[in-house]
């Protein structure tokens, strides 16, 4: 396979899940996915920053959400999210194409949460978010 090239279509980009490093699948049936980074500023301020607020690097952090259509007969789904939430396991993402040469979100992350839901006469979806631990590799897939 090839590096996508244009800009990139979102039904490309998927979560891909395991509790084992290196055997991450994709999560079946996904509707959308999300990851998002932010940073928690230290406040160094002083009586020398002439009234200006003065900020310097702290904590980062990550999260990554997916959202799904529910099939009891699907492989790699709730039940999988659900048995590593129950645990308490740490589990392995990948927030990528797959495709070679593109490049992809390599973490390990803990499910900080996990909902289904069931409207009347409409599709039962679940979604899940997870709170990375450690450090967010973004790398070229090979």
């Amino acid at each position: 396979m090839a590096q996508t090239t244009n800009v990139m279509n979102g039904t490309d980009l998927a979560v891909y899940f395991s509790t084992t490093n290196d055997s991450e699948v994709l999560l079946a049936r996904a509707t959308e996915c999300s990851i998002s980074m932010s940073e928690d500023a230290r406040d160094i301020t002083t009586k020398d920053s002439s009234g200006y607020r003065e900020l310097l690097e702290g904590l980062r952090s990550f999260t990554l959400s997916s959202s799904h259509l529910h099939a009891e007969d699907d492989t790699n789904n709730i039940d999988d999210l659900f048995t590593a939430f129950n645990d308490r396991s740490k589990v392995f993402l990948l927030f990528s194409t797959e495709e070679s040469g593109d490049k992809r979100f390599n973490c390990e992350a803990r499910i900080s949460s996990l909902e289904m839901n069931a409207g009347t006469e409409d599709n039962v979806t679940y979604s899940v978010s997870f709170e990375g631990t450690g450090a967010l590799v973004y790398e070229t897939i090979s």
